[in-house]
């Protein structure tokens, strides 16, 4: 496909202003006068003359013209001169049509980055408008036109993105965290407003891909989008922090949404909206996202459809990577049964307090994590908080990791979202530059601690300088 022009100019629709247009473009002197026009500001009659080498006429006559065909609005300004005499003073403002002329005759690097976005915004507004003038006149569906265009727009991010040799290969569920405050969590029968205060690129999958980029490892998230404007604004996310995610599966429907709700004594409640069409995984892995799982040297695998987390893990296991397995709540309420296959290949194994009760409540006989070592992970960990974690190893070894007073002191708890994100980051990075387990989990504990300083998750990943400069605090 040919390389377009980054601007659509759209003609007017009146024959007699269409008339006049193609008259301007077809004059050397229509267009001497469009170039020469100022964006933004009044161009006055008497200097546009000036600065033109034909007569005072033709130059009247096709700024007329533009009016006409509604490049140019016109008016007057009165202007005091010589004993107190007023005069008036014609000038001409570009409309919008006579913008996008104008950027039309630029070359695209002639024009600045404020120009840009105030054309593609104005374009925006203008086409969306006429749009749906359109549907209402046809009778056509203008939800579906809106989310045809950003399925198009989703489509068009992924094939786009830079692709990495990455060193790690994230699996994962992304979000739209959206951050709410209300006074009180509501009772049974009772409604309570919630007011928005932020939203965010989330997701415990996409949260852990962004955290690893910004400690300095190549990365590549594998997930399913949707195919609306918060896919394309998660996706633009991961990008910018240098994520590849050429491998993500665009699936129609809306991206999953995540409440994350305070009230006002700071108590937090999260709640998923899986809305109608909602894709969590991808039914199966892209080509891309096989070429990246054979590059990898380490797969975090998280919110993954269990059968599509098995075949992911039995390739790591067979491939020789590091596993590290973290389903989150809602995998582990399906209980040990189904979880059996990926859990199996994982080298190690990372759950939090709540996941870990209904883990257990829905898989009888299960009463200790430990156990789960003897289903083939080398190591899992429990992780509880600000309390720190406990690692369990086979043979029934166990071993207590507080969280350093020092770093607690230093970065008081803000917002714990996104906290084991940032902990299995760090474990992740600190195991492949080569750290001891123990270290890397002292790491992944300096890592969380900072993001738990700050509000929101996505926001508050640190970068690795940050996490060397709080480990000095431990280290002395």
């Amino acid at each position: 496909m040919r390389e377009l022009w980054p601007y659509v100019v759209p003609f007017p629709l009146d024959a007699r202003a269409r008339k006049a247009a193609w008259e301007v473009l077809s004059s050397k002197v229509g267009m001497a006068i469009l170039r020469s026009l100022k964006l933004g500001e009044k161009n006055y009659q008497k200097d546009i003359i000036a600065k033109m080498p034909f007569s005072n006429k033709s130059v009247i006559y096709y700024l007329k013209k533009m009016v006409t065909a509604g490049m140019l609005e016109e008016g007057t300004d009165k202007v005091r001169v010589r004993l107190g005499r007023v005069i008036r003073v014609k000038w001409y403002v570009l409309t919008e049509f006579g913008k996008w002329l104008i950027l039309f005759l630029k070359e695209p690097d002639q024009i600045t980055s404020q120009e840009a976005e105030e054309a593609i915004k104005e374009l925006l507004r203008s086409y969306i408008s006429r749009v749906y003038e359109a549907s209402i006149k046809y009778g056509l569906d203008f939800p579906s036109l809106i989310a045809t265009s950003c399925r198009e727009a989703v489509k068009k991010i992924v094939i786009s993105s830079p692709r990495l040799e990455p060193e790690v290969a994230v699996f994962g569920c992304p979000a739209l965290d959206i951050y709410g405050k209300l006074r009180d969590f509501p009772g049974e029968g009772e409604c309570s407003l919630l007011e928005e205060t932020a939203s965010f690129p989330g997701g415990m999958g996409a949260n852990v891909a962004v955290a690893l980029a910004r400690l300095g490892v190549k990365v590549a998230f594998v997930g399913a989008v949707g195919e609306d404007w918060a896919s394309a604004m998660v996706l633009k996310a991961l990008a910018r922090d240098g994520v590849d995610i050429s491998g993500v599966y665009v699936c129609e429907g809306p991206l999953l949404r995540t409440l994350v709700m305070f009230d006002e004594r700071g108590s937090r409640r999260l709640m998923a909206l899986r809305l109608k069409g909602v894709t969590l995984s991808p039914p199966e892995l892209t080509e891309r996202a096989r070429e990246i799982l054979k590059v990898v040297r380490g797969v975090y695998l998280g919110e993954m459809f269990v059968e599509l987390a098995s075949e992911i893990a039995e390739e790591a296991k067979r491939m020789g990577k590091l596993l590290i397995y973290r389903p989150g709540s809602p995998y582990a309420r399906l209980g040990l049964e189904r979880l059996k296959a990926p859990l199996s290949r994982a080298d190690i194994f990372i759950i939090n307090e709540v996941s870990w009760r209904l883990l257990r409540a829905s898989s009888p006989g299960l009463a200790d994590p430990g156990e789960l070592t003897e289903l083939g992970p080398e190591h899992v960990i429990l992780t509880l908080g600000e309390d720190g974690c406990v690692l369990y190893g086979r043979g029934g070894r166990e071993e207590y990791f507080k969280v350093p007073g020092a770093l607690k002191e230093a970065y008081p708890v803000v917002d714990e979202t996104g906290a084991g994100d940032a902990f299995s980051s760090g474990l992740m990075k600190a195991l492949l530059s080569g750290a001891r387990l123990e270290e890397a989990i002292k790491y992944g504990q300096a890592a969380a601690v900072i993001a738990c300083s700050r509000l929101g998750a996505y926001p508050s990943f640190p970068k690795a300088e940050e996490v060397e400069e709080a480990l000095k605090l431990v280290r002395g």
